[in-house]
């Protein structure tokens, strides 16, 4: 059996499955819930957890005591650009919390489509999908993950990407959601991040992937997850999303870093 290990355990996040817990336990009782209905996506970060830990919190916050069975996870390559987007189709994601299964259902939906497959090394070294998962096993009692790496930031390829899962959504059973991650603008003066990320805000707002896509590419927005974020706004529309809600903005200078070169993160909910 395949058996993706930790790459980031002690680094991005503790090792210590004990401090690893309680450190994402502290972050889940600070953040605060704003009344939201029939969640189809969230975005989340991936920092270290001690600079975007307390953002993500706002989203996996929805996640608790919830019976989510299936959480897909759509995670940007940082490592290698390629056409498409890659699954795994079967083995186990395992962090200092335990294993998680891959779901093979899904997976077996989506591969074989010429847009996705299967690159196991798209997956070994990214820790933008890692370090969601302890979030997911510290809120959900027992779940399955489909995890999707993608490789590019084209529009169109994105979008048959989004349109592909959610046509293998719309026939599934069990209840799901789907987690972007992605952090926003890198290592910009505290004042001029706020306004790159106010851009991307406003622009996600509209729910207009054809008009967040143009800001992205003028650079007056900015998202290193720009491939799952577009993917994930026409999965989370095909499946019934009709807005945006902001859970909660901040960047790395307001949790734990210095305010001279910041990064900034975001926790959203795609909603009926």
């Amino acid at each position: 059996m395949w058996q993706r290990k930790p790459g980031f355990a002690g680094s991005f996040y503790p090792a210590s499955p004990d401090k690893l817990k309680n450190e994402i336990v502290s972050y889940l009782s600070n953040a605060t819930k704003k009344k939201i209905e029939h969640p189809i996506a969230f975005i989340s970060p991936h920092a270290g957890y001690i600079y975007s830990g307390p953002v993500a919190a706002y989203s996996y916050v929805y996640l608790q005591d919830n019976p989510v069975e299936v959480v897909v996870v759509l995670a940007p390559s940082h490592r290698a650009r390629f056409n498409g987007a890659s699954i795994i189709s079967s083995g186990i994601f395992t962090t200092p919390l335990g294993d998680i299964s891959v779901d093979t259902t899904i997976a077996s939906r989506l591969l074989g489509d010429e847009l996705i497959f299967e690159i196991k090394e798209a997956h070994q070294y990214e820790h933008s999908l890692e370090v969601q998962l302890p979030f997911l096993q510290v809120v959900l009692k027992d779940f399955v993950l489909v995890p999707i790496v993608i490789g590019t930031i084209d529009l169109e390829i994105c979008r048959q990407i989004g349109k592909k899962l959610a046509k293998s959504l719309l026939i599934e059973s069990r209840k799901y959601i789907i987690i972007i991650s992605t952090d926003l603008s890198h290592y910009y003066q505290y004042d001029i991040a706020k306004k790159i990320d106010n851009t991307f805000i406003d622009a996600l707002k509209k729910f207009d992937e054809n008009y967040l896509y143009e800001m992205l590419q003028s650079d007056k927005a900015q998202a290193c997850g720009q491939g799952p974020i577009l993917a994930g706004m026409v999965a989370s529309r095909e499946l019934g999303a009709n807005k945006v809600e902001i859970l909660h903005y901040a960047n790395s200078g307001d949790t734990a870093g210095p305010k001279n070169e910041v990064v900034g993160y975001l926790s959203a909910a795609f909603v009926k």
